[in-house]
């Protein structure tokens, strides 16, 4: 029998020690020489960290974005033994229907904000009201202020059993949709394999692939041509995954005692994952609140833990499917027959003109439309 618990408010508080040692480690930062033309990075992404260190140090307001964060209601819940951090906004309307929004890294629930009052309340945003939601926003295991669970072996397939039981067992709800982004995209589509009772459909910008065996003649040219393309994309941009899943601790150890390191860590996607044309909507206080949240928790070790756990194969995921496929700079678009291998069910594959991999941020009316078109004839209620 798993252990639950009711969830209980929460207000993030970080405490005046925490911040003044923060201000004293930026002060004490070393610069480093400009980046090497040609040797892989960008001299403009790191121009652009050099000048949100800069701000980090002489400009930024905290006190000001933990209001802005504790304007939402937020709670913690005890859910199989662990303590989950969620934001939790009930909808105006007559039949809100509860949708888990779930973000992955190097992100946090900041990225969703935005996206709030549109989905809560549709029709003080120009939008039919009967396309209203309960919106439910967890921190991952290990992120941010849900508990680190460096004690447990954890999955994207154990990390969406324990969101379900939040929203089913804690929050009480008999049915519930799902959006994800990066690994909250994998959730759901884990979600969307384990097909719980309260599920009724999925989206997601992080789809699932199949291992495919290119001599296999099934296979057809465009998705031998995906496979190669994701290949070349580990290879050429994949650096960063390959160190968290082979040297987390080591990597864990520079960042979390340099709050300089951390934010060029987190930052540096950021601003290689957004499109260019977006991009602007990535602004300084979104980019240092999301990584003082990481700083104040000391969550980057145990948020990069799901990339060195061994993967878990996937099976097919059998509930209605829809997937986003943003305009992320060099990522290769999955054609459908691929998605077809592993979502038994694929009602749609939306492909979004503007917006990176931070479509909440990026283009968040667009995400938003997806989320009403695609997920909200599933609230199983004839209005």
């Amino acid at each position: 029998m798993s252990s639950t618990g009711g969830a209980v408010p929460f207000t993030v508080d970080v405490s005046a020690d925490v911040l003044t040692d923060l201000s004293y480690r930026l002060d004490k930062t070393r610069s480093v020489h400009p980046a090497v033309l040609d040797g892989g990075e960008n001299p403009w992404v790191a121009s652009r960290i050099d000048e949100c260190l800069a701000y980090w140090r002489t400009g930024f307001d905290w006190d000001a974005q933990q209001a802005r964060l504790n304007a939402f209601p937020q709670f913690r819940a005890i859910v199989d033994g662990v303590g989950v951090h969620f934001v939790h906004v009930r909808g105006v309307g007559a039949h809100p229907l509860p949708l888990l929004l779930t973000n992955g890294w190097p992100s946090s629930f900041v990225e969703y904000l935005g996206l709030i009052g549109p989905l809560t309340d549709p029709a003080r945003h120009g939008a039919d009201p009967r396309d209203c939601f309960d919106v439910v926003m967890p921190a991952l295991p290990g992120y941010g202020f849900t508990d680190h669970c460096r004690d447990r072996n954890l999955t994207r397939l154990t990390t969406a059993a324990l969101f379900d039981q939040l929203m089913t067992d804690v929050l009480g709800y008999d049915r519930y949709v799902v959006h994800g982004d990066d690994i909250g995209g994998g959730v759901a589509s884990r979600l969307g394999m384990m097909k719980p009772d309260g599920l009724r459909a999925i989206q997601t910008a992080n789809w699932i692939t199949p291992d495919l065996d290119l001599r296999d003649p099934s296979v057809s040219e465009a998705e031998s041509d995906y496979a190669k393309a994701e290949g070349e994309w580990d290879e050429r941009h994949g650096a960063y995954a390959h160190v968290q899943r082979t040297r987390p601790h080591t990597l864990a150890v520079g960042l979390n005692d340099s709050p300089a390191g951390l934010a060029a860590w987190l930052i540096e996607k950021f601003l290689t994952w957004s499109d260019p044309a977006t991009r602007h909507t990535l602004t300084d206080d979104l980019l240092l609140t999301n990584a003082t949240l990481y700083w104040v928790t000391q969550t980057i070790e145990s948020s990069v833990r799901l990339y060195a756990l061994p993967p878990v194969a996937p099976s097919k995921v059998v509930v209605p499917s829809y997937v986003v496929v943003a305009n992320e700079p060099s990522l290769p678009h999955p054609p459908r027959s691929l998605l077809e291998r592993l979502y038994d069910d694929l009602r749609g594959v939306d492909r979004v003109e503007q917006g990176g991999h931070f479509l909440a941020v990026e283009a968040p009316d667009a995400l938003v439309g997806l989320i009403r078109r695609n997920l909200s004839p599933h609230r199983g209620i004839n209005l």
